[in-house]
């Protein structure tokens, strides 16, 4: 059923936004992405509202096909039919029209169109997890409370994996340590506990940030710098040393 987008699930993202307006977006579609956005920029002002109701309409028809291709996949893999990617995808043009001004055009690299649908596949992988608690109406957290601070690599001579990728695993990991050598022995901790237990969707458990917090003496602000600065170090030098 997730497999094929039809024309009324293409149609029923905007939800009830087109019974209110079907006709007076119209002039608005051949505006560029950018005009678009600033326009729906301006819903907070009632001089111009009217227009930023246009101009949202006109951004969903120009993104929703290729949101919604995007979202079908990941929907069945989380076992939602279509109905609900059709509410998924409402909530993520919801979240982009009350945050447009987070885009921020300066920053993208690619063709506006492109960075545009980025910056909505973004906001729905960190709304999906919360959707599907919602729907459910459970806590659907994939810790079970026993996560403990990382503080080193895993000993992989123990383990029973072929020759080969052993000598493989081992020589990413030097690399990898090769990275963290270049920060404070804090950094290290930091990255193997989260590369360890964070999971897509989730921050870390409570019990396991406060437990960072108290061996490392450090603020939460202070551990998630010193996240990105180990990620951000050890992805480069797996760029520039992990192939072979």
């Amino acid at each position: 059923m997730c497999s094929t987008i039809t024309t009324k699930i293409v149609t029923t993202v905007l939800g009830s936004i087109i019974q209110k307006q079907y006709m007076a977006w119209q002039k608005l579609q051949n505006e560029s992405t950018e005009n678009l956005i600033e326009y729906i920029q301006w819903s907070s002002d009632p001089a111009y509202s009217s227009t930023a109701d246009d101009a949202f309409m006109v951004f969903c028809f120009r993104f929703q096909l290729q949101l919604l291709k995007k979202l079908i996949p990941i929907c069945k893999q989380w076992n939602l039919d279509q109905d609900y990617t059709v509410q998924l995808g409402e909530k993520v043009f919801d979240r982009f029209r009350k945050y447009a001004g987070s885009f921020n055009k300066d920053k993208c690299n690619k063709e506006i169109d492109t960075c545009v649908l980025f910056f909505l596949f973004r906001i729905a992988q960190n709304l999906l997890p919360g959707f599907k608690n919602e729907i459910l109406g459970n806590d659907l957290s994939p810790y079970i409370g026993d996560e403990e601070i990382i503080k080193d690599f895993p000993d992989m001579e123990q383990s029973n994996m072929q020759p080969s990728k052993l000598r493989e695993l081992k020589r990413i990991q030097e690399i990898i340590q090769n990275a963290l050598d270049r920060l404070s022995p804090k950094h290290k901790i930091i990255y193997l506990t989260y590369k360890m237990h964070e999971k897509d969707g989730y921050k870390l458990p409570r019990k396991l940030l406060e437990s960072l917090r108290s061996e490392l003496d450090l603020s939460q602000a202070t551990i998630r710098s010193y996240k990105k600065d180990s990620f951000d170090i050890v992805d480069t030098y797996l760029k520039l040393y992990g192939s072979k």
